[in-house]
């Protein structure tokens, strides 16, 4: 198949979608850990973040596929999920933020069929591009950075999933952008204070990843917050939205589905004693891979914890039913 015919439909397939995507040559990848690299030398990356986030995009990066002639970065439009738990006779509804659940359907692996779909099984090789997906994104010209460091693609916010994929068509002039941010960031700033952990500096481009909420609910249970994070702040199942959702670009481009059916109280009441997954019972197993979050089974107890005493204060605030919508 003519390069110029590929090109054209991968890029129709992933339109016809309702997707948006862009094209580089391979050795951007290069490109990418440079400036990664070049960023943490100048000290824009606490040490413990970059070694324990970054440093692992180093491997993968130098040991691309032989056959990779362009890299293929995707953003598809992700949902926020809500997941219920049964509590103190009530149900309390919790918020999953979009891009941490639904990999395989909506991550590379669903890239991957629609390209074999469209185009026909062995065509085109294509396979996950273990890259820093952000910064790909708005070199590519695909999504421009905001003040919080997400990127935000037209017609989805900052409310999309990034996938990257190498693959076999030679792409020689893809776009390679200089690093821009929102226009409207400048006289916005509408983020800065609804960061509690004060991540998000006017100063610099960079945020302080290390003193994100998000950052430290993904450590293990025996891991304790510092000082300066608030344990009373988390308001997500996992994850953060505070600087998302006061952000004028997201204004209703966000959607919320039920990522499956409530948890019972004793279920929930398990998670809180921090069991194994030996320990649950199939049926609790098997919800728990229909929610997608089996994986974060280890992260239950706290951040359970946390989400379940805000709900009660709220409730109690409030006068309403958890099923009335606390979290």
């Amino acid at each position: 198949m003519p390069k110029a015919s590929a090109v054209r439909l991968i890029l129709q397939a992933v339109e016809d979608r309702g997707w948006a995507a862009c094209l580089v040559p391979a050795e951007r990848r290069f490109d990418l850990w440079r400036e990664l690299n070049e960023r943490f030398e100048r000290g824009e990356f606490d040490e413990l973040f970059f070694e324990e986030r970054l440093r692992y995009f180093e491997q993968p990066i130098v040991e691309a596929p032989e056959w990779a002639r362009s890299i293929l970065i995707v953003a598809i439009p992700d949902p926020a999920f809500s997941i219920r738990f049964g509590w103190q006779g009530r149900e309390i509804a919790l918020s999953v933020p979009p891009t941490f659940i639904r990999w395989q359907e909506l991550g590379e692996p669903r890239v991957r069929r629609l390209l074999e779909e469209r185009m026909g099984q062995g065509t085109v090789r294509a396979d996950i591009a273990a890259l820093p997906r952000k910064l790909l994104a708005a070199r590519a010209g695909l999504a421009r950075y905001g003040r919080n460091n997400l990127t935000y693609v037209e017609g989805m916010g900052s409310y999309h999933r990034l996938a990257s994929l190498y693959t076999s068509v030679p792409c020689d002039d893809g776009t390679w952008r200089d690093l821009e941010i929102l226009d409207s960031c400048e006289a916005c700033g509408a983020c800065i204070p609804a960061c509690p952990a004060n991540a998000i500096d006017p100063e610099r481009f960079m945020v302080h990843a290390e003193r994100c909420i998000t950052y430290w609910q993904e450590k293990p249970e025996d891991v304790s917050y510092p000082e300066e994070i608030d344990f009373s702040w988390q308001d997500q199942f996992i994850g953060c939205m505070r600087c998302q959702t006061v952000c004028p670009h997201n204004q209703g481009l966000l959607k919320v589905e039920e990522a499956g059916p409530p948890f019972a109280e004793e279920e929930t009441a398990a998670f809180l004693r921090g069991v194994t997954v030996e320990e649950l019972t199939d049926e609790t197993v098997a919800k728990l891979r229909q929610h997608d979050i089996l994986d974060y089974l280890e992260l239950l107890p706290r951040n359970l914890v946390a989400l379940l005493r805000r709900a009660e204060v709220e409730a109690s605030d409030t006068h309403v039913g958890y099923s009335d919508g606390a979290r």
